[in-house]
């Protein structure tokens, strides 16, 4: 069944979108980081580096650029620019996303990102957003300045129509009475509460300066949206593209730490679900135990047992320098929950 971007009675929770390790929607408050345009080879991986370590999850990087200039700008440096992007983000340890213009080019940008960005002036292009919802990659939707939120969530049926349902939403800006667009914070929640799909800020193009992408960065995330896209630059000042809204590394550094964010708490959470997912699989296979036991007509508690598996565990634990009454005590919560697993499977009161 083809699932809608506008929530239905059927679609009542909230998607989250998978791009490498990410998951958009799930994950707090993820960061995808990286320059407007990649310049050159040196360029992408140097800023890599840098956008990791202070806690960006995804690179980005654009390898087109029609929109700099009109047609006499910088045009990008094509697919050689998606290959450095790739490239980079493997050097890095991070999925990389970049636009694409031409549905043409669908296919051969797909084989070598985690992630399609459609940019605000193609929202409409349908396309572009069939190509990009052909290729079953995560899709990265802005949304158009002069955009409506139901314009906006029908571009994304064009994609999800495909049988992608993997499209995250980024709101960008909108044509208001500045020079420059002016960022819709409030499209945020409002559009949050229409649509299932996770909704994105990208402060960086809705900016006269780019002291402001902190403060915007700040406010995204406190009307809940979930995570941001921010470009960053080796020399916004001379840059190709953006160069009013791009920060520097060490800016992107400072940002970074306002919103609680750094490298070290992102390999926490990663551990952390790494711990849920392990004891999801443990309780799986003792529930299984607990069928054998109860075609074998054994009890549910064996503390013989019990007790070999805290031995080892406390053992383990002194390897590990971790105290062993805290373990002893971790695992008789795990070893409770299996007893009330393996009573369930038997239709036991619990």
């Amino acid at each position: 069944m083809i699932r809608k971007a506008h929530r239905t009675d059927e679609q009542t929770s909230d998607t989250v979108v998978e791009v490498g390790d990410v998951r958009f929607g799930a994950d707090p408050f993820p960061v995808i980081a990286g320059p407007c345009t990649i310049e050159s080879e040196q360029q992408i991986h140097e800023l890599a580096r840098q956008v990791a370590e202070a806690g960006a999850r995804v690179l980005r990087g654009n390898s087109v650029a029609t929109m700099v200039g009109g047609p006499y700008g910088f045009q990008g440096l094509g697919l050689a620019g998606v290959r450095m992007l790739a490239d980079a983000g493997a050097e890095a340890g991070l999925p990389v996303v970049t636009q694409i213009a031409e549905p043409r080019d669908a296919e051969a940008v797909a084989a070598h990102v985690d992630m399609l960005e459609i940019g605000s002036g193609n929202m409409q292009n349908f396309e572009l957003l069939k190509a990009v919802g052909q290729t079953g990659l995560p899709v990265l939707l802005k949304r158009s300045p002069s955009a409506t939120f139901d314009e906006w969530l029908w571009a994304a049926e064009y994609v999800l129509a495909e049988g992608n349902d993997k499209v995250v939403l980024c709101e960008r800006g909108i044509r208001a009475f500045e020079k420059s667009d002016t960022l819709d914070i409030a499209a945020v929640p409002t559009v949050k509460e229409s649509s299932h799909l996770p909704v994105l800020v990208f402060p960086s193009h809705a900016v006269t300066d780019r002291g402001s992408v902190r403060a915007l960065s700040l406010a995204a995330q406190g009307v809940g949206a979930d995570g941001l896209v921010i470009e960053v630059h080796p020399d916004p000042d001379g840059a190709t593209s953006n160069d009013v809204g791009q920060l520097a590394p060490g800016g992107f550094d400072e940002l970074m730490a306002a919103l609680g964010i750094n490298r070290l708490r992102g390999q926490v959470d990663l551990i952390d679900r790494d711990v849920v997912r392990m004891l999801a699989r443990r309780r799986a296979i003792t529930a299984r135990i607990g069928r054998v036991k109860a075609d074998r007509g054994m009890p549910v508690q064996v503390p013989t047992r019990e007790g070999e598996l805290l031995e080892v565990v406390k053992e383990e634990a002194k390897l590990q320098g971790l105290g062993e009454d805290y373990i002893s005590s971790l695992f008789e919560i795990v070893l409770a929950d299996s007893r009330a697993a393996q009573r369930r499977e038997r239709g036991e009161d619990v």
